[in-house]
This record gives structure tokens, C-alpha cells and sequence, in this order.
């Protein structure tokens, strides 16, 4: 029985709403230090029944190979290897042999998903670990030129069995029409909660006894009329999960292919074990995997990418360019010096860093590049996005540089193929990795990595020392208890009183301009105070990039016009205390603190009852410079987000679905 999914009117034309937003979805910028995270427990595990039967289309010895047959050009197709003796699939290798070039990025996964640009003649080779030995298959296939519009369903993956799972469907030669999407499964045990969202499939992966392949096709109706059909494959890996260890007890599956980026690390073995599992049930101390500050004050960009662990090779790439080329790439090497590894992974949402491994967990959509590195990543939408939702209220948030959107800036479509720039890769890089790494300094500040032993652990050590950011909670106290408790039901879920849905921007202004926090973020823990506090002011110093922050009413206000709203607030003569209390605990290497804050911009209000999409060049006379049209654009991060959700850079979507610590 196939199992159909039909896009209505109302999620195809949420993009025609969303180009009046500027969106920040699902982004990091979370700690953990022991607070719950509002997060469902996962289900039992749920075996299903088969939708429908799916052949091997070549047998090799012990091994299956499924995938497309009718291969045409313009077109995204894909193949997987399953074991048939139930022997466990321990490490693949796959290379193209002949054949124009495809770009293959998952080459060390059972299911690999590539474009076909160019009719021709292809072979392709793979390399199969399994419990029962090595063998090397081999497969040839043609491209036939296609003669018709072809949908490109992107990307033939591996799974981990009770993931979260997403796949996306475009087009290189014509527009489609969302309304007319048309999913279904035709193949393999059925997947759970399936769910189409405009051009975007979402779906959570049964419980398996042994690898399985499942299939999916979808039909589309182009805007001039012609029509055409797509399938995908995706395999569900049997893997081991333990339900009390430390992710899957917070609702997270880990993905299996995850590793370590440089294969002959010395910390490969540590990393592997201690970081990013779904057995990983107790802390590694630092006699096992230490803080790189331990190890070395200086550390090179080849220390850090010895720490670092990938889903994809291309994730690493990235990460050494940035830190070859980006002006704050020094910084990172020193901040990174407060943590002991570093992952990026397609399905880690948000970024995150966690006091129980040590570690910061990023989030590769701040990566990517190319289409085809796009085409990888995880596009589930968090299901606490809409926290908040009730309120009359919104806090939008951004970064602004020479008088124009820099983070997010530039919108990138995922149909038409666009590549980023460096400029663009610098911008969302960095203010994720100051604020997560303010986090990783917080809790192992400069002044303790010489003090720490092997048989200290980043958990232990933490519950028992504390951090710099209760300093200054007690030193530097926020007061508004209005704002705090508002924090709780925007970042946390938790239920807003009437009192709280009577609010108006009018009123958040009154509870927060009097007040000394950089941001409406900053009142959900001390943690988030003390990391964006940072963040903020090395975005300005570094980068020359200004934070705007922007209250507006979310009724009858079409326009997003704002209530009250200012740049740079951390450098406040009010805040500049605090920020310098942060900074200098955190990168004291910067010198003066006091004097490099005098250097920076002043603080400077955006105009009231000015839209938030034209209060961009502030400039005396610049009021129509604010060029509309070029502004209002849908960054690609809010491209996964599902038709009732609409987001202005509101800071409630960043505080979600980081790991609870364990007791």
C-alpha cells in the first residue's frame, strides 16, 4: 500500500509569506548546564510493516544493491548497500571509475546521491567492510539524455533507524508548482509521521532489525503545465542505541556515519567514543580526551581538525577555510582551546555546547557552500519553533554591516542552484562559533586548564567550580522579572499567562530599555547572558558587524514596524561594565578591554514606526536608501519551516533542542 502525502494551497504559498521575513530557524546559540530542555522523550522503538517490496538491482556475494535503473541527465539519482547475510556493514569506500565527474560527498555511506549533469557512460566502485570480510563491487550505468522536465528529489541518504529524516524535491530546467507536490512511500517497512511541507518531505525512521532500504516518489506539475515523477531511496541503518544514554535520553538518534575528520588524529579513537553517540553513557575525563588548552596554548588549525568530527569530508573542508581565511580565524584558534572536540554534523539542529562532553556541536547548514554540500544536510524543522507563538510581541534580531543585512544577508535558492560566497560563509560561521565558544570558556575559562588532571571530566569539574557567568549574574544582575519569565515561555515552551498574552511591544519596551541585557536571549539563563554578551561585542570588534535588536507588535502589523529598537546596545554605557567582564574572563589576550570599547560604536536607535526591513542604513537622509526590494528576501534558513510558522530573526528560535545534561 503506497502511503501519499498531497501538498494543499495553503503550505505551497507560504514562501509568498515568508518574503517578508528575515529568518534566523533553528540556530544555535545554547548551553546545558543541567536545566531541562522541554524536549519529548523518544518513543518506544516501533517496528512497521512493509509499504511495499524493494529488489536489489545487483547481488555481490554478501552484498545488495539497490537503486535507479532509468537514469537520465539533469537528474539526482542514487544507489545503497545493504547486507544479505546479516552481517553488519562496518565501513564503505565508494569512487567513480569512468565517466564524466559527479560529485559524490557521502562516499564513506551506504547510500550515496549525486546529480547527472551529462549524458554518458559511468562506472562506479565500492569498497565494503563487513563482519564477515572485505569485498570490492563494481557498477556500471548509463545517462540517457533526457527529453523531458525532470524533478530532482535531493539526496539519496543512510539514516540512523528512529532518526529524523527530510528529503527535498527541485528542479534544474523548470519551475514548480508547490500546490501540485504529491509524496508517497512505494517501498520498504513505512516510515512514522509522514509529512509534506511544500517542496520538503519530513519523516522519523522506523525501528529496524537489519539495514533497510526505503523508497519514495513524488509527482509534480510544473508552471507551464508539464508534469513528471521522481523516487528516492533512503537506507535506515540498524544501529545500537541504549534509550538512558546520554543523546537518545534527550530525544536525539545520533547519525552513524559521523567521524573523525583527520583519519590518523590521535584523539580519533577519543573523539569517536567520547563525543557523539547514541551509547555514550558517562563523561570521558581528560586523562582520555583533554581540553586542546591542556595540551598546547597555541594551537594550529591541524590541532583543531585533529578534535573534529564530520558527517560529511566537505564539513571539515569548510571548517579549515574559514579558519585559513576568516579575519576572526586567530580568535577561534584561541577559543577553541576551551573545548575538547568539535562537531559538525548534517543533523545536529541547533549548535549547541555541552558541559558533559567538553564539546561544541555545530550545526552544518553555517557551512555550507556549494548546492551540492547543501543538498547533505537535514532540513527537519525543530518541533519547539513555535514557542511563543501566543504572544503579541516579537524581538527580531540581525547583524548589519556598512549599512547593509550581513548576517543573515544574502538569500541563496536552493532551486536555482546558488553557490555562496566566502564573505557569506564568514558571516554565519562566526557569530555562532563566538557565542558557542563564549559558552565553552565559561565553563573552562583560561585560568583552570593548568589546574585540571586526567581524572577530572568536563561534567564533574563544572558541577563542582562553577562558572564566570554566575559572577556575573551576581555582580551584574539583570532585574526584570517580567522579561525573565517571558524568556521562559519564548526559549523554554513553557505557558504564557493572560497576563503575558495581553503584552505589547509597547510594554516590552518599558520592561526592557531600563534594563542592562544585550538581547531578549540574555534573560533565559546567566549562560546565554554571558555567551552573547561576547559574542556581540566580537562580531563589532573583529568584523565591523553591528547587532540590531528590534521590538514589534505581531498584530495587524504587516509591515513589522518597530516599536523600539537599537544597534549595538552591548556597548551601552549601562552594559559596557558587563561586557567588559566577559570579555576579558573569556579572551583576555585582547588587551584593554575598556579602551577598545571606547573605539567602538556608539550605541544608536533605529527609528520608530519605520518598518524592521527599512531600518537598515540609519544614516541622517538615508531613509529611501533602504532598497525593499533587495532587502526582503528569504534567507535560507527558513526555508525548512513549515506553512503556520513566520519568523523575523526572532530570537525564540534559538533556544532549542540541545541535550539535557545527565543527572
Amino acid at each position: 500500500m503506497n502511503r501519499k502525502i498531497v501538498m494543499n494551497k495553503q503550505a505551497s504559498s507560504i514562501a509568498a509569506v515568508f518574503i517578508a521575513c528575515f529568518s534566523l530557524a533553528g540556530c544555535g546559540g545554547s548551553s546545558d548546564d543541567g536545566q531541562a530542555t522541554g524536549r519529548d522523550q523518544l518513543p518506544p522503538p516501533t517496528t512497521t510493516e512493509s509499504v511495499g517490496p524493494i529488489n536489489p538491482i545487483a547481488t555481490f556475494g554478501n552484498i545488495n544493491l539497490y537503486g535507479d535503473t532509468e537514469i537520465v541527465s539533469n537528474g539526482s539519482f542514487g544507489f545503497a548497500l545493504t547486507a544479505n547475510d546479516n552481517a553488519q556493514i562496518r565501513s564503505v569506500r565508494w569512487q567513480q571509475i569512468n565517466g564524466p565527474a559527479l560529485t559524490i560527498l557521502a562516499n564513506n555511506s551506504q547510500t550515496i546521491g549525486f546529480d547527472t549533469l551529462e549524458a554518458g557512460s559511468y562506472t562506479l566502485q565500492a569498497t565494503v567492510e563487513t563482519s564477515s570480510g572485505t569485498q570490492q563491487i563494481s557498477h556500471d550505468f548509463t545517462v540517457q539524455e533526457s527529453s523531458s522536465p525532470v524533478a530532482n528529489v535531493r539526496l539519496d541518504h543512510t539514516v540512523t533507524e528512529r532518526g529524523k529524516v527530510s528529503l527535498r524535491v527541485d528542479s534544474f530546467t523548470n519551475d514548480i508548482n508547490n500546490s501540485t507536490i504529491e509524496w508517497k512511500q512505494i517501498a520498504g517497512p513505512a516510515v512514522l509521521d509522514l509529512e509534506g511541507q511544500s517542496n520538503r518531505l519530513f519523516f522519523n525512521a522506523p525501528a529496524v532489525n537489519s539495514d533497510q532500504v526505503v523508497q519514495f516518489e513524488v509527482s509534480v506539475i510544473f508552471e507551464n503545465g508539464e508534469q513528471a515523477i521522481d523516487r528516492s531511496i533512503v537506507t535506515i541503518n540498524d544501529a545500537q542505541i541504549i534509550d538512558d544514554a546520554y543523546f537518545p535520553n534527550s530525544n536525539i538518534i545520533t547519525s552513524e556515519d559521523v567521524y573523525s575528520f583527520n583519519s590518523d588524529s590521535p584523539y580519533k579513537n577519543a573523539i569517536e567514543s567520547c563525543i557523539y553517540t547514541n551509547t555514550l553513557s558517562s563523561t570521558c575525563n581528560f586523562g582520555t580526551l583533554p581540553l586542546v588548552g591542556q595540551q598546547t596554548t597555541t594551537p594550529s588549525i591541524d590541532d583543531i581538525l585533529d578534535r573534529t568530527l564530520v558527517s560529511h569530508e566537505w564539513m571539515g573542508v569548510r571548517f579549515r577555510q574559514y579558519l585559513e581565511q576568516s579575519a576572526a580565524g586567530p580568535d577561534m584558534l584561541k577559543l577553541l582551546r576551551g573545548v575538547t572536540a568539535v562537531v559538525i554534523s548534517y543533523d545536529v539542529r541547533p549548535s549547541f555546547y555541552w558541559a558533559a562532553t567538553g564539546a561544541i556541536y555545530l550545526d552544518a547548514r553555517n557551512f555550507w557552500v556549494t548546492p551540492t554540500e547543501r543538498d547533505t544536510l537535514n532540513e527537519v524543522p525543530d518541533y519547539r519553533s513555535n514557542f511563543g507563538s501566543v504572544l503579541n510581541f516579537g524581538v527580531a534580531w540581525r547583524y548589519v554591516k556598512d549599512n547593509a543585512p550581513y548576517m543573515p544577508g544574502q538569500s541563496f535558492s536552493s532551486a536555482a542552484r546558488d553557490t555562496r560566497t566566502f564573505e557569506a560563509l564568514e558571516a554565519d560561521i562566526s557569530w555562532l562559533m563566538y557565542h558557542e565558544l563564549g559558552h565553552a570558556n565559561d565553563f573552562f575559562p583560561y585560568d583552570v586548564w593548568a589546574s585540571l588532571t586526567n581524572s577530572d571530566d568536563p561534567l564533574t569539574y563544572f558541577r563542582n567550580n562553577g562558572t564566570n557567568s554566575d559572577i556575573l549574574n551576581s555582580t551584574y544582575p539583570l532585574s526584570s522579572n517580567q522579561m525573565k519569565d517571558l524568556a521562559k515561555v519564548s526559549f523554554s515552551g513553557e505557558t504564557a499567562s493572560d497576563l503575558q498574552k495581553s503584552y505589547v511591544a509597547a510594554d516590552i519596551e518599558t520592561f526592557f530599555v531600563p534594563d542592562i541585557a544585550a538581547s531578549y536571549y540574555s534573560y533565559l539563563t546567566e549562560r546565554e547572558d554571558f555567551a552573547t554578551l561576547f559574542e556581540r561585542f566580537m562580531m563589532q570588534y573583529r568584523l565591523g558587524a553591528s547587532a540590531d535588536i528590534g521590538i514589534y507588535n505581531t498584530q495587524n502589523n504587516s509591515e513589522v514596524l518597530i516599536t523600539w529598537g537599537q544597534r549595538d546596545r552591548f556597548n551601552d554605557p549601562s552594559i559596557q561594565a558587563r561586557a567588559r567582564f566577559t570579555v576579558s574572563n573569556i579572551l583576555p589576550e585582547l588587551g584593554d578591554i575598556e579602551t577598545l570599547q571606547a573605539a567602538l560604536p556608539e550605541p544608536i536607535l533605529l527609528r520608530r514606526n519605520v518598518s524592521w526591513f527599512e531600518n537598515i542604513d540609519l544614516r541622517e537622509g538615508a531613509e529611501g536608501a533602504n532598497d525593499r526590494a533587495s532587502l526582503i528576501k528569504v534567507p535560507y534558513r527558513l526555508e525548512q519551516l513549515s506553512s503556520s510558522q513566520i519568523y523575523l530573526n526572532n530570537e525564540a528560535n534559538l533556544h532549542k533542542g540541545r541535550p539535557s545534561l545527565p543527572n
